[in-house]
């Protein structure tokens, strides 16, 4: 017994130079019966790879000071191997160019103001309402109406009789493990004629929910669109933008965000904020609120029919063969 004792109190670890993973550190001290040994050499492994690991980050800053001219190794993401299909376009493409001056949402980029109908599944939540109430203030030009029976097709030719040019319809579901009902899926009508966005919606935080936000000012907000790469990428800016007066108010500073990543569409609301120290040289952003997160499901043509309805684009197995492929 005080032999094996001893010849376990003898044990050296020799740490490799290439990445080990846990399930090879737990493997390396298997053999160690004793409970109390086992975790005290497993701890001697994990500091032991800890100095490695500080000492090459240490050698590789030491070497970028030394030859700042050297090319820095840019790691791979799923976003720099993406893998190029025919949909994405080109800047000087002739043909994109004509189909923006032939689509539904041509006059919007002519000066014609969107006027927006919001309303909500039936039973709106507490946090429903309190979503709406914040979106009222982040579109302009947008009006909440209760959705009592109505289906959506009555509500799209009622809104389309009086002028409406767009329609959010709002769903709500219960999170996993919760009881309480939530924002989860937006459906986006483009009126009279579509055609008609299906998103999932998520991350919800309301302006009260973020740490020093702003207030929201009545001024038309500046609008960015960013990273919209492919026809179909191409066409949900357009039907995003169209939500929005195409004359900023730049006095304002308000500015209402659109990123595309990863097919993921994450909105933000800032204001511009020019410290006096700077003089106007530098500014910095102070997020207003909502924010939130969506994610297309369908890109449906026309206005919304479940039931004949020809999609032009639906999420599906095809539309998720690989992770390096993306449809925005």
């Amino acid at each position: 017994r005080s032999k094996w004792m001893k010849m376990e109190t003898s044990v050296h670890v020799n740490m490799p130079h290439h990445k080990v993973s846990a399930v090879e550190d737990t493997e390396s001290v298997k053999h160690i019966r004793n409970k109390l040994k086992r975790k005290e050499v497993y701890e001697r492994i994990k500091r032991q790879k800890s100095v490695i690991k500080k000492a090459k980050k240490a050698q590789k800053k030491k070497q970028e000071e030394e030859n700042p001219e050297a090319p820095k190794k840019v790691p791979k993401t799923l976003d720099n191997t993406r893998e190029q299909d025919e949909t994405v376009m080109c800047s000087d493409d002739d043909e994109i160019q004509m189909d923006e001056d032939e689509d539904e949402f041509r006059s919007y980029f002519d000066g014609e103001q969107p006027k927006t109908l919001i309303t909500t599944s039936d039973r709106p939540s507490r946090r429903c309402i309190n979503f709406v109430r914040v979106l009222l203030e982040f579109l302009p030009g947008s009006y909440y109406y209760a959705r009592r029976n109505y289906n959506i097709k009555q509500i799209c030719e009622w809104s389309a009789d009086r002028g409406f040019t767009n329609l959010i319809v709002l769903g709500q579901g219960l999170q996993l493990g919760g009881n309480k009902k939530f924002p989860c899926s937006m459906l986006l009508i483009h009126l009279p004629e579509g055609p008609t966005l299906n998103f999932r919606i998520s991350n919800v935080k309301l302006p009260d929910e973020i740490k020093n936000h702003a207030r929201v000012t009545k001024h038309k907000p500046e609008l960015i669109l960013n990273n919209f790469t492919t026809r179909l990428g191409q066409r949900v800016s357009r039907a995003l933008a169209a939500l929005f007066p195409q004359d900023p108010e730049f006095t304002g500073r308000r500015v209402a965000t659109f990123h595309c990543q990863r097919d993921y569409l994450f909105v933000r609301h800032h204001r511009y904020i020019f410290p006096d120290e700077h003089k106007g040289n530098k500014a910095r952003l102070q997020e207003i609120g909502p924010r939130f997160t969506l994610k297309l499901k369908s890109l449906q043509t026309g206005a919304f029919d479940s039931s004949r309805g020809e999609y032009e684009w639906i999420q599906g197995p095809e539309s998720e063969g690989s992770k390096r492929r993306f449809a925005l």
